[in-house]
């Protein structure tokens, strides 16, 4: 039997966080944080019989600031980190021969943990008598040390932790409430998911060696919620649309996914401690997947699910 990985391991997870609220001046708050994070393991390879222990650690700072210029109207921005360690079935995965001569490690203990830095500005407002509010949020998340699979010279594919993608956005949200029978709700966020450093070979023969400047597959440019509810006693009627935009199926970006936007209906009657309802989800009966993959050869077929 010949085993891709076959270890035993017994993980502990730690972490600490501590936050200080600061408020210089009035309307204005400051916010300092730190997250401390350990993952550890106590591992039994059986492939080599080897036993020992291993660490990943990080500490992760976050700083916040928050203004409400008045009672209906704010302002906020922050910067956080973060970190993943890698998947123990990439960790104990044979190295390639030739890997193995060149660094002297049988497997991949030595791998980092990816990293995340997160920037993001944002705000609300509330206006017409609390019956219109709306807020907002600019993001861009940093990532690095993501792991790849990177096919070698002689064919073989070694992991390394080099990857580094990008993924900035819009994210906000819409609420209407005219009176106590009518509401209308809308949120969405239109983001760009961008491979910045992401090497898929190192083989000659290859055409495609990395996708620097792709956009992520299956990673929609833009999804949205909308809902209107109307209310009369104990009954509500409400119409709700899922929008899913287009995204692309393979790391080329070669074929694209059209996307899908589907209706569901939601309706219900509330009578003292009883209630009753009934749901008619994709009521256009549209045809849609919610995952589409396809290879980076030209001959390669869509996966649909």
């Amino acid at each position: 039997t010949s085993f891709l990985s076959n270890y035993s391991a017994l993980i502990w997870n730690k972490a600490a966080y501590a936050q200080f609220d600061l408020h210089p001046v009035n309307k204005l708050r400051l916010s300092i944080g730190g997250r401390f994070d350990q993952m550890s393991f106590d591992y039994t390879n059986f492939i080599d019989k080897s036993t020992g222990t291993k660490n990943y650690a990080q500490f992760s700072p976050k700083l916040g600031v928050t203004y409400e210029a008045s009672s209906n109207v704010g302002f906020y921005g922050n910067f956080s980190n973060g970190f993943a360690p890698p998947a123990l079935s990439a960790v104990f995965r044979p190295r390639p021969a030739s890997q193995v001569a060149a660094t002297g490690e049988k497997f991949y203990l030595s791998i980092d943990p990816a990293v995340f830095a997160n920037y993001e500005v944002g705000g609300w407002a509330s206006l017409f008598s609390n019956k219109l509010y709306f807020d907002y949020t600019f993001y861009r998340l940093e990532v690095k040390n993501k792991l790849l699979g990177i096919r070698q010279p002689d064919n073989t594919t070694d992991f390394q932790s080099a990857g580094k993608t990008l993924h900035e956005g819009i994210e906000y949200q819409i609420t209407y409430r005219p009176n106590d029978a009518w509401n209308f709700r809308f949120g969405g966020t239109n983001a760009k998911h961008t491979f910045v450093d992401f090497v898929l070979s190192t083989r000659g023969a290859d055409a495609l060696k990395n996708v620097n400047g792709k956009e992520m597959p299956q990673a929609p440019n833009f999804i949205a919620n909308s809902e209107v509810t109307y209310k009369y006693k104990g009954a509500r009627i409400a119409l709700e649309w899922q929008r899913i935009g287009p995204w692309f199926e393979n790391q080329v970006n070669t074929r694209r996914y059209e996307g899908a936007s589907v209706l569901n209906l939601r309706t219900g009657y509330t009578y003292k401690a009883y209630q009753i309802f009934a749901n008619v989800l994709n009521l256009g009966d549209a045809l849609y997947a919610s995952a589409a993959t396809r290879g980076n050869n030209a001959t390669d077929r869509a996966t649909y699910t």
